[in-house]
């Protein structure tokens, strides 16, 4: 899978460090993910404190042992730098990562809710101590971080449990009794040990893409029908948690796995595969709902046509037959020849640019053009106004008004971290009268939200961070393919992030997946074979 490692270059050892790390992301990808103390009450705050102290432990840890290490002057060399590059040797995901935290600093240290950009109690806790964490984690994971197969195996088990609590609560079966005492619109809205629909989304736009690639890469025959079965969990995971943010996540996890595959034909042919047992797990929801007498919350209307349409027939046989002739023609020159895989680039291409000039377009006719026929529920997506994407239009257009109003140190350093709450404050009675909120702490998008409450900087350096990532996972994935593991996740969160919300429950985990990416883009080599 991957090249083999330069002569000159030394086999790392595991040491203290890298294992500390390794249990570190374990008890996030097990533990962390289950973790509550009164149902949902309390489920951000749950996480948020359990983050804290499982982060502050990992870094206390690693700088004791670190520091042991400098002040021991018998210690071996390969102990005290067991990486290919020096701990402070930075590359642009760093420095972007580094440039987040200090403009986070600059931001509260400005603010005129110091305390609140502090912590972030007056909005999902996102304040400068949890970002502070985020950096101290990437920089740890991503120089200390080693695969061990435990690490995902155990991902991928705790994954599925907690996508079968979501599809058991979207039936309205509750073996842990999460809802008791609950509202049904609560009951509706909520699931599993993540939340509410939006969170649950997040989770599995890392969830499914961490599945799909474990499967693709995994040589394993174990792991991977453990992979196998995650990659079904997740889907129909994804299908209940019933946010239409989960389904942008989704078909750009597709279309960039679909850019990247067809250049590798040796991957393409389980790409295949895992989009058959993905597409006909969904089959399953149906049947499911049928054996319940439909008892259940409702599909969205994308979840519907997935799972009811007969179309999805035709795009499981399409699936299923390309995979059995990938698998019979691999070896064949054509297969594997560069114009096949040009061609087939183009066509891929060419589906999404439709696909995205459509929206556009009709996008574009129906907010600004034609803005009183009546498109039913499709006016939720496709007429931006007040009440487009559930009221988020009416928090976008006042967000962002309000966001140029600010003098120009604040639109260069924001309002404060996740301070929104107090930014929007002036449009609650509005926002109450019309909708039936009487507040919000958030503008339910994470770059607009990073944007009004951090400022150009926070947000100039936070989409840094992120295209700097998937650019070095890309060009990392010519040698060690196991980027790719951890760079879907990112590219799928991301895209959903666009209509949803940052939180602790969920936000750790694309920060993860970043450090891994980058850890693996320094340190390619032949120990971190899948």
């Amino acid at each position: 899978m991957a090249e083999k490692t330069p002569k000159a270059q030394k086999k790392p050892l595991y040491t203290m460090r890298n294992s500390i790390t390794n249990y570190y992301l374990l008890v996030m990808f097990t533990f962390f993910e289950l973790f509550l103390t009164n149902q949902y009450a309390k489920a951000r705050v749950d996480k948020y404190v359990l983050f804290i102290v499982l982060t502050v432990a990992l870094i206390v840890s690693v700088s004791v042992i670190s520091l042991s290490y400098k002040m021991d002057k018998n210690a071996p060399p390969e102990q005290r730098v067991v990486e290919n590059r020096p701990f402070f040797a930075l590359s642009v995901t760093d420095v972007a990562m580094l440039v987040f935290f200090f403009g986070a600093v600059l931001s509260t240290i400005f603010s005129d809710y110091a305390l609140d950009s502090l912590t972030g109690n007056s909005g999902r806790n996102n304040g400068l101590i949890l970002i502070f964490l985020y950096t101290a984690m990437y920089f740890i994971v991503s120089r200390y971080y080693y695969y061990k197969s435990y690490v995902f195996s155990a991902f991928m088990v705790f994954g599925c449990l907690i996508s079968l609590l979501a599809i058991l609560h979207f039936f309205y079966i509750d073996p842990l009794g999460l809802l008791d005492g609950y509202s049904e619109s609560v009951a509706k809205d909520f699931g599993s040990t993540i939340g509410n629909k939006n969170t649950i989304a997040a989770y599995m736009c890392i969830f499914l893409p961490s599945a799909v690639m474990m499967f693709i890469l995994q040589k394993n025959r174990s792991v991977k029908i453990l992979s196998a079965v995650s990659v079904a969990f997740a889907y129909c995971g994804l299908l209940v948690s019933g946010s239409n943010s989960g389904y942008i996540g989704f078909a750009f996890m597709l279309f960039f796995m679909a850019l990247v595959f067809v250049r590798k034909i040796h991957l393409l042919k389980d790409f295949m595969l895992a989009l058959t047992i993905m597409f006909s797990s969904g089959l399953l929801l149906r049947l499911f709902s049928f054996i319940l007498n439909d008892k259940s919350k409702g599909f969205e209307k994308i979840g519907e046509m997935l799972i009811y349409s007969n179309l999805i027939f035709v795009i499981i046989a399409f699936c299923l037959v390309a995979t059995v002739l990938l698998f019979i023609f691999k070896d064949k020159a054509l297969i594997n020849s560069k114009a096949f895989k040009n061609t087939l680039t183009i066509i891929i291409s060419l589906i999404g640019v439709g696909a995205v000039s459509v929206f556009s377009y009709y996008f574009y006719y129906y907010s600004f053009v034609d803005t009183t026929t009546d498109i039913g529920a499709l006016s939720q997506i496709l007429r931006f106004d007040d009440r487009w994407g559930t009221h988020r239009g009416f928090m976008w257009i006042n967000g962002v008004k309000d966001f140029l109003d600010f003098d120009f140190l604040h639109i260069l350093f924001g309002s404060g971290c996740d301070t929104f709450y107090h930014v929007f404050e002036p449009h609650f009675a509005e926002l109450s009268s019309r909708f039936n909120n009487s507040s919000t702490n958030c503008i339910h998008s994470e770059y607009l939200n990073y944007l009004v409450t951090q400022g150009v900087v926070g947000l100039l350096s936070y989409l840094t961070l992120i295209i700097a990532t998937v650019v070095r996972a890309f060009k990392t994935a010519k040698q060690n393919e196991l980027t790719l593991l951890f760079v879907f996740p990112v590219i799928a969160y991301c895209a959903q992030a666009v209509v949803n919300i940052y939180t602790p429950i969920v936000t750790p985990f694309v920060f993860i997946f970043i450090a891994l990416s980058e850890c693996i883009c320094r340190n390619s080599n032949p120990m971190n074979k899948l």
